[in-house]
């Protein structure tokens, strides 16, 4: 997602299907559908498994590969140039 937490659309999808995301170990380690900080809109929701790949085959089509590839639109900070340090 945004942070990079998530690293695929299926993952996305899967992330709001459940209410939020079971983390298991670590500081961030808890049960996402239980945090009473999580926004009341995200409460999770059920879907076949054809609904989910015509869900996620929708978000891929919304992938301009143009802007994906424009060298101007790149990470401004690539590594190694970096000011601060990363977590």
């Amino acid at each position: 997602m945004h942070d990079g937490s998530i690293r695929t659309l299926e993952e996305v999808v899967d992330h709001y299907a459940a209410g939020g995301r079971t983390i298991g170990g670590g500081p961030f380690a808890g049960v996402g559908h239980d945090n009473p900080a999580k926004d009341k809109l995200v409460h999770g929701f059920s879907m076949t498994p054809r609904n989910r790949a015509d869900l996620v085959a929708f978000l891929v089509s919304l992938t301009d590969e143009g802007v994906t590839h424009d060298e101007k639109l790149a990470d401004p900070w690539p590594r190694g140039i970096r000011t601060s340090p990363s977590p």
